[in-house]
């Protein structure tokens, strides 16, 4: 008897499966980082710190094992700015957790 083909996994069951996974990679499904850009750009605190599209003014960086959304230093920042900027990331990130 043959053994049955192995059947793909739905994207949602895909998400439910451990991954190969290697301590010196970080990753993150583009689906969820799509979902974050778009918030961030939607969000009224950040349009007013940052201008529209919000995207523009932030990148995503590698350090070490850790990926994060970082301003780079198109738009001055006040420390209330800053302040705001992480709250909102926080939240957005949180939301959007898988």
């Amino acid at each position: 008897m043959l053994p049955e083909p192995k059947k793909e996994p739905t994207p949602e069951e895909a998400r439910d499966e451990p991954w190969n996974t290697n301590a010196d990679r970080v990753g993150i499904y583009m689906d969820v980082l799509d979902n974050i850009i778009a918030d961030l750009n939607e969000d009224p605190v950040l349009q007013r710190i940052f201008g529209v599209p919000v995207s523009r003014a932030l990148v995503v960086v590698s350090d070490n094992n850790d990926l994060r959304i970082e301003e780079c230093g198109r738009v001055p920042l006040t420390e209330e700015d800053v302040k705001a900027f992480s709250d909102v990331l926080e939240r957005i990130i949180r939301d959007n957790a898988v």
